[in-house]
């Protein structure tokens, strides 16, 4: 990692320092750190430079933000005032880096901090609103309205409705584009690491509204988290991620499908098919595999005829038999998964998994919008 830093640092030098007919002699970095401010555009990028480059060629760009998670860029009309320290006007959130490549010249605009009775959509993840008496119904219902009424779009935690005895949730809300996945104003779900048994194929959390450490779901940390909006945000869309530890690499799909909550669709049992491409399902995690004799995919995805109790088996995924479908399935890539037939590793509850084969454990994420 430190050396990655170091050659973003000296080539910042030398973009800004000897390429001066581009750009002023003018550079601030911060890692980990972002500005919150309204956004020019957001593009993405496959890496800083990029970022780099694009806020360059525009003009009315101070600064920017990127996410080396998602790989997307904020570029900003917005900076930081000297003595350029950060520490006053840069909010952390791991895996982002603000740069600032030219000097502002106005004031960063006030950030808007809703009083406690007064929570709604331009709530932002600086204010620390709580929603009140009667406040119920001027909650968002998820982040994508908080998405639809906002100019300046951070990632970060905001309140939303939610069926539950405090009648509202803090959870993530990537406001930013996700590669793979499109447009921000996804509401997050869960987060499993497929090396625990938290959240496998077998758990009762698929099915009932409790939710599971709730404080971990307000960002993008590596902890396990089931928040409210798994049984009260309704979608029609699901982005879904998974990181490979060995890595570090994080990719996305999307699938379509329409829901009054990931618990209605879920919760039941009951297999719902989806029509994601395996070539789709098998990006998630590079060097995947999956058999391609027959396969389901969907919600709930177990050959309940042939499982017997050890077949592969997704609550979001697909599995994979080696030839027909009227077999035990011996292959799998989703979310909340199990089976030990051909010596599958029946604790990855999510990841990949093909007989003893192939073995992924991932840590997985769950948007909706």
């Amino acid at each position: 990692m430190f050396e990655g830093f170091f050659w973003f640092t000296l080539l910042h030098f030398v973009i800004f320092h000897i390429g001066k007919t581009r750009a002023e002699a003018f550079s601030f970095t911060a890692r980990d750190s972002y500005l919150a401010t309204p956004v020019l555009k957001t593009l993405l990028v496959e890496d800083w430079l990029g970022c780099t480059l694009a806020c360059q060629d525009d003009a009315m760009c101070i600064s920017y933000n990127y996410d080396t998670s998602f790989k997307s860029c904020d570029l900003n009309e917005h900076g930081i005032q000297p003595p350029y320290t950060g520490s006053d006007e840069l909010l952390k959130m791991q895996g982002m880096i603000f740069h600032q490549i030219r000097e502002a010249k106005k004031p960063l605009p006030p950030r808007e901090v809703q009083p406690s009775s007064q929570c709604d959509c331009s709530c932002t993840s600086e204010s620390a609103c709580r929603p009140g008496e009667g406040s119920y119904h001027r909650l968002p219902e998820s982040c994508k309205e908080i998405w639809e009424n906002s100019i300046g779009r951070v990632d970060g935690s905001y309140n939303i409705r939610a069926n539950s005895s405090a009648k509202y949730a803090n959870v993530f809300c990537h406001m930013t584009p996700i590669h793979g996945c499109g447009d921000g104003g996804w509401t997050l779900v869960m987060k499993i690491d497929g090396h625990k048994p938290t959240f496998n194929y077998s758990s009762e959390y698929w099915s009932n509204t409790i939710a599971y450490n709730e404080a971990a779901g307000t960002t993008l940390n590596d902890a396990e988290t089931k928040l409210s909006s798994f049984w009260s945000t309704p979608f029609n869309r699901l982005c879904l991620g998974m990181k490979y530890p060995k890595n570090g690499e994080t990719n996305w799909i999307a699938l379509n499908y329409n829901g009054s909550s990931l618990r209605d669709v879920i919760g039941n049992g009951t297999f719902q098919k989806t029509n994601v491409s395996v070539a789709e399902w098998k990006k998630l995690l590079n060097n995947s595999d999956i058999q391609n004799g027959c396969q389901m995919q969907g919600f709930n995805s177990i050959n309940e005829d042939y499982d017997f109790g050890n077949g592969a088996k997704a609550r979001i995924g697909i599995i994979g038999f080696p030839g027909r479908c009227n077999q035990t399935a011996q292959s799998r890539i989703g979310f909340g998964t199990e089976g030990s037939y051909y010596q599958m590793d029946n604790s990855n509850s999510c990841g990949n998994q093909l007989r003893d084969l192939t073995s992924m454990k991932a840590f997985g994420y769950i948007f909706v919008k």
